[in-house]
């Protein structure tokens, strides 16, 4: 006999066992949140633009090259209001850190806000697994009591003994 299952409710004539699904398998969001789902503003979208481009090596790339030219122009003479120790680019370096630093700071909360979310729907996501697992585990168990009657039967036949019900 073959049994389908599908989400709902089932429940087979020779056995106890009854499937109830998770509720999360039935409302489960079809997409995981992502930061632009986050209502935000201007402001925070922004933030997040710059902490996400800041963050990555084209940026550190860009610092590192801005620097050695400034410093090859400066020692050639070129730029020669900022001989070494390179004070004003010092002071350059030091306001574009205290600027960024709050932006990035917004930036963060904006994308943490969305990775909690995340963070939520795989908990209940694990939490539906679990679920799961535990109904086919009692779905087995149900199975074994029922496989179990049948061998008793088959055991007290083959004896010639009457099957006790």
């Amino acid at each position: 006999m073959i049994v389908r299952r599908r989400i709902g409710s089932y429940r087979s004539p020779m056995t106890t066992f009854q499937y109830t699904p998770h509720p999360r398998l039935t409302d489960r969001p079809p997409a995981p949140p992502k930061t632009t789902d986050e209502r935000v503003g201007f402001n925070g979208r922004l933030g997040a633009a710059i902490t996400t481009a800041a963050g990555t090596m084209w940026a550190f790339y860009f610092a590192a090259a801005f620097m050695g030219l400034w410093i090859m122009l400066s020692e050639a003479g070129i730029i020669a209001f900022d001989p070494y120790p390179f004070a004003f680019l010092l002071f350059l370096g030091n306001i574009v850190q205290l600027l960024l630093m709050f932006v990035i700071l917004v930036g963060q909360q904006v994308l943490g806000a969305a990775s909690d979310k995340r963070a939520v729907e795989t908990y209940q996501d694990a939490e539906a697994t679990l679920q799961e697992c535990l109904e086919l585990q009692r779905h087995l168990t149900a199975q074994d009591d029922v496989l179990d009657g049948l061998i008793t039967r088959m055991e007290a036949l083959a004896g010639g003994a009457a099957p006790a019900q």
